[in-house]
């Protein structure tokens, strides 16, 4: 079936259980609004008043059977086109022939070879390369676990649908399931009950770890491996290059529910997922793995590994006994009993306790007897199980992903300054000049540790922050660096930001000191970047740390709160300045530099496609090494389907590998474009503040023409939407930022300022030239299109009703629709293209065809936040009753526009 054939398929039973299980009155209605929402995307305005009075009809509990059969439409016709993506995929990789699919690994190779890159380029890129996805819980999948795992189920029964061979008699039962499963999708809750704890977030995190990183990633690791043999025989492929982290669990900055307890728990389930996994392999290849040592003798180092390990735990022994002549056999029970153990061992205990311990299984142990093995056997038997298993544990380890630890350095700051005032050292190193503070750090970190209690914090706040070093420390000492990722600093101002971070570590007595990675994230930070690290690269005690690490520096670039704080244009080229300057001084210094990309799912945040993203980063700034969030909602879009997670990987991989051997010719960034570049940034930086940081009243109509109250309440995410009481937008996080214009489909973040910036450039041949030779700039408004695409300033006019103070809606509306149609229009003129989006016609078309779907659930979601806003007690049954409708409005606007926060 074709994908229009899926959609009537899923829609026409979607309609079915509607009618069954709610009314077919309930179901007259809802086609009725989306026959009107259809007439007025095609220019009838009597619809239009029309869909506006259907609306405002409906009762509460039809608002909320309407919202709720648009929104879970939405998640079937994503399953669809997942699907036709999926199709589309194989399609061209069976007319590709000989050449390679484009974007692919193959291709990044092919392209290397073609330029006369040499084996040993290609070697010393292999020896550099490392590219890691981190997952954070922001922005917080909206969906449900137990909604993905329904639309998994779903999902399966397309795949069945949609083959060729398929029976009368299976089609007739496929399609029987389906109708069962989209029932019991409908009477699901979609919205959480009670707000998410960390542990919910961790285990969603682990969910996907677990059922498509775990298998998808060593397909990519073959992907390389083939490509290298084809292209670069000579080279060996590296090992450990691909791997995850994640945030989640260790992301304290701004979730006071992320505590030491907590970080400790979470290690133990990441160690928990990896230790099983890896058991249960072990398990299945024992049963396969029958060589006879009549065919082929077990080298010596394996008999004497028997030895040692004798006597045999009972199964084990009865292997021996039962198969004797089967050692490989043995070998894989022992390894899986040895992992039964590791799965019994009271990690959590051992990391919060005080008393000595020592981990009883390492990666190590596991891969010694496994290679062992592979050595002695032949290839045709190694390369499908057996390499299959080595690979997992050279990726994953015991530990499925590294946890990186994020604290705002406000609080790594408070904490050491009141342990120097304790000590009588300093009272009053929070307000100390940068210079002093730095002075101070240094002479400490020179000095021997001073006697120190356990618990040398004065305050719950410190104590927290002690009790997290404590945790570092013992983590590494018991079992293993390799479960940690880097201190992440957020908000970096200074280098002694970082020292600070370093003393703490070397008084708490970490023996293994973590990457310490400062994070920059407001537009002065990112200027300020190179400077900080320069003051760092030239001290004693920092160019110590970093010899512990073989010189690398790994930095963090925020593109959330520079897009908030500074807007969308100053945010791309304050980034790319950043770049450039941090590359220059690590250059400089002889430090091996690592960027890690702090980017969302939104173009506001830095969302995109990811292959031209990586490719647009300034030159020599990738070299290999790429690290980069995949946040929220995000992971689900790109991962929960094996298929598109293998081809999202793959880009990124082909993208890094290009990146970090550019063309010798590839042309500079020419000075003209650069002076244009720094004109247009400073005039839409200007232009973007004028509107959100001084215009009078801004805040107000921001909370009044979005549903930003009503977001703040859903239950998507541990962590609060603000720092701190609402006064300010530098207050707000970005995500709820960015969701609120999303969802009243303003999508300002995504693109205001960017037409200011362009009007004040009178040379259109000028912008026109740096279109088409510059990719940063290309990809700038490229991305821009999507954002102008989604959003709807008619949509958008809805919500601005909602402004209780008219004039101030008048004229701030008046702000924002002016510099939307300038964008459009200026954005069409230096592509030269006839509509946005005109070169992705498919994801055009999809956006096309869903609006009409969209748009109910942004009349509905008015119309709600008008009788939420209308009542008395806010808390009341009534308001408990429209705040469910709300967050169905909010699920389905973020399911049919792809995106949260």
């Amino acid at each position: 079936m074709d994908i229009s054939e899926n959609i009537h398929l899923l829609g026409g039973t979607l309609g079915k259980v509607i009618s069954e299980l709610e009314s077919p009155r309930l179901f007259e209605i809802e086609e009725k609004i989306r026959a009107l929402a259809k007439a007025r995307r095609n220019g009838d305005a009597i619809a239009a008043n029309d869909l506006q009075k259907e609306v405002s009809a409906l009762t509460d509990e039809e608002a909320r059977v309407v919202a709720s059969a648009f929104g879970t439409y939405f998640d079937l016709v994503n399953l669809a086109e997942e699907n036709r993506r999926v199709q589309l995929l194989r399609q061209r990789e069976n007319e590709s022939g000989a050449e390679p699919v484009r974007e692919s690994i193959n291709e990044a190779f092919a392209i290397l070879k073609k330029r006369g890159v040499t084996h040993q380029e290609i070697s010393t890129l292999l020896e550099n390369l490392s590219i890691e996805l981190v997952l954070t819980a922001h922005p917080t999948e909206a969906r449900r676990r137990t909604i993905l795992s329904m639309t998994k189920r779903i999902e399966e029964l397309i795949k069945v649908l949609n083959q060729n061979e398929i029976t009368p008699r299976e089609k007739e039962s496929a399609k029987a399931s389906l109708h069962s499963a989209i029932s019991t999708l409908w009477l699901t809750d979609r919205a959480r009950a009670e707000k998410i704890s960390v542990s919910d977030e961790v285990k969603t995190g682990l969910y996907f770890v677990d059922s498509f990183f775990w298998n998808t990633i060593p397909i990519v690791y073959e992907d390389l491996e083939k490509a290298l043999a084809t292209y670069y025989p000579e080279v060996k492929a590296p090992t450990g290059w691909l791997k995850l982290a994640s945030w989640i669990g260790g992301d304290r900055d701004g979730n006071p529910f992320v505590t030491a307890e907590v970080t400790a728990e979470t290690l133990r389930l990441h160690r928990g997922l990896a230790v099983e996994n890896h058991r249960k392999t072990f398990q299945e290849l024992g049963r396969h793995l029958s060589v006879s040592s009549n065919r082929i003798k077990p080298p010596a180092s394996l008999l004497e590994w028997f030895k040692q390990r004798e006597p045999f735990p009972l199964h084990a022994d009865f292997i021996a006994k039962r198969y004797e002549r089967e050692p490989y056999r043995l070998a894989l029970a022992l390894l899986a009993h040895d992992l039964a153990e590791a799965s019994r061992d009271d990690m959590k205990k051992h990391l919060l306790g005080q008393y000595e311990h020592e981990a009883h299984l390492n990666e190590h142990d596991l891969l010694k007897p496994l290679q062992i093995i592979a050595s002695s056997l032949p290839h045709s038997v190694v390369q499908d199980e057996l390499g299959d298993a080595i690979r997992k544990i050279e990726i994953f380890g015991l530990h499925s992903a590294r946890l990186d630890i994020r604290e705002d350095s406000s609080r790594f700051n408070f904490a050491l300054s009141e342990i120097l005032r304790a000590l009588k050292i300093e009272s009053d190193f929070d307000n100390l000049p940068d210079e002093k503070r730095t002075e101070l750090l240094i002479r400490l970190l020179s000095e021997p540790i001073p006697s120190l209690s356990r618990h040398p914090g004065v305050t719950v706040a410190s104590e927290e922050t002690w009790a997290l070093f404590q945790l570092i420390a013992r983590t590494c000492d018991i079992y293993g660096k390799e479960l940690l990722g880097p201190i992440v600093i957020s908000m970096t101002h200074a280098a002694a930001d970082v020292l600070t971070v370093l003393l703490l570590a070397k008084w708490t007595g970490c023996k293994t000191i973590p990457q310490i990675v400062p994070l920059f994230e407001s537009v002065k930070d990112l200027k300020d970047a190179s400077t900080i690290l320069e003051s760092l690269f030239t001290l004693k005690v920092y160019q110590e740390h970093l010899q512990t690490h073989h010189n690398e520096q790994m930095v963090m670039i925020g593109y959330s709160d520079s897009n908030k704080d500074g807007g969308y244009v100053m945010a791309n080229w304050s980034l790319y300045e950043a770049q450039e300057a941090i590359t220059q001084i690590a250059q400089k210094h002889k430090i091996k530099l690592s960027i890690f990309h702090g980017r969302g799912g939104t173009i506001a945040r830095g969302g995109g496609p990811a292959n031209n993203a990586i490719r647009a980063q300034p030159a020599g700034s990738i070299n290999g090494k790429f690290r980069v969030t995949e946040q929220g909602e995000i992971i689900a879009s790109r991962y929960a389907n094996p298929a598109l997670a293998h081809r999202h990987l793959e880009q990124i991989v082909s993208a890094v590998i290009q990146a970090s051997i550019p063309p010798k010719d590839e042309k500079q960034v020419h000075p003209k474009w650069r002076g244009a570049m720094n004109q247009m940034s400073d005039i839409a930086l200007h232009a973007y503040r004028q509107l959100v940081y001084e215009t009078p009243g801004f805040i107000q109509f921001w909370e009044s023409a979005t549903p930003l109250d009503e977001i703040k309440r859903l239950h998507i995410g541990s962590r609060p939407s603000a720092r701190g009481k609402l006064g300010a937008v530098n207050q707000i996080r970005a995500i709820p930022w960015v969701f609120s214009w999303m969802q009243s489909r303003f999508n300002l973040p995504s693109w205001y300022s960017l037409g200011a910036a362009l009007t004040s450039i009178a040379d259109m041949k000028l912008l026109q030239e740096m279109y088409d030779g510059w990719l940063f700039f290309r990809t700038l408004l490229n991305n821009c299109e999507m954002s102008l695409l989604k959003a709807d300033m008619e949509i958008s006019a809805l919500y601005v009703d909602l402004v209780p103070d008219k004039k101030l809606a008048h004229d701030i509306f008046s702000i924002i629709r002016k510099e939307y149609e300038q964008t459009c229009d200026l954005v069409l003129k230096i592509s030269r293209h006839e509509s946005l989006l005109e070169l992705e016609p498919v994801t055009q078309q999809a956006i096309g065809l869903r609006n009409p779907y969209v748009d109910p659930l942004n009349y509905i979601q008015v119309e709600t936040l008008s009788r939420l806003r209308a009542l008395k007690d806010s808390e009341s049954d009534e308001a408990k009753s429209l705040r469910d409708v709300m967050a169905l409005t909010i699920n389905g606007i973020a399911a049919g526009l792809r995106n949260t926060g």
